[in-house]
């Protein structure tokens, strides 16, 4: 409720009046659980972010293909961003950090680095087995995380005015970006060269 507060009138224009009369609670009672709208926004980043990311750092310890599990915790992440409120975080943190920049060292604290290290320990442990080519993680990290902030923003900013914006709302568009993605990180053993027909000579009769 206080997310959805905040996604659509901005972090500034929302009071605490408005929350606490959106969760039904007196403005003392959210004072009680909050000290601040800004220890509210993180508790609602804490909520949205960090707890599934530390559920799919607990994931990377099974013995799955890191390609299979590296598809599955990117694909979990972006279901639970894209189907709630929490992708609107993303849009709240681009358009207000500049008024309150105690927010940025938050957020890179909170989501970018655990989602950046989560995802690069995925790909160097493909790497380390084999599974993958030898790549810098950090490219691949941007290469698949950075679609999925892309989503959640056009889905809160541009979204409500240009719905049928057939670049980024196709519902299949993630996954086809990771297959490709994944299509240049597996690695392949090369080709055995294939041998030349031998060459007889004519027979002479």
């Amino acid at each position: 409720m206080a997310l959805a507060l905040f996604v659509e009138k901005g972090f500034a224009a929302t009071r605490t009046e408005e929350i606490a009369s959106r969760a039904g609670v007196s403005k003392g009672t959210l004072y009680l659980y909050f000290p601040s709208k800004d220890d509210l926004l993180k508790a609602l980043i804490a909520e949205g972010f960090s707890s599934h990311i530390a559920i799919g750092a607990h994931e990377t310890t099974d013995d799955r293909a890191s390609h299979e599990l590296l598809r599955d915790v990117l694909t979990a992440w972006r279901s639970a961003l894209m189907e709630c409120d929490a992708g609107g975080i993303f849009k709240l943190i681009y358009t207000e950090v500049r008024n309150f920049p105690g927010l940025a060292d938050f957020w890179s604290r909170e989501v970018i680095e655990p989602a950046r290290r989560l995802v690069s320990k995925i790909v160097v442990r493909g790497i380390d087995r084999g599974e993958f080519c030898s790549v810098d993680p950090d490219v691949v990290v941007h290469a698949l995380v950075l679609p999925i902030i892309t989503m959640c923003l056009r889905r809160h900013a541009i979204g409500p005015y240009v719905p049928t914006d057939s670049l980024t709302s196709a519902p299949d568009l993630f996954s086809r970006h990771f297959e490709l993605v994944l299509e240049g990180l597996i690695h392949r053993p090369p080709l055995a060269p294939r041998l030349k027909p031998a060459s007889y000579p004519y027979c002479q009769i």
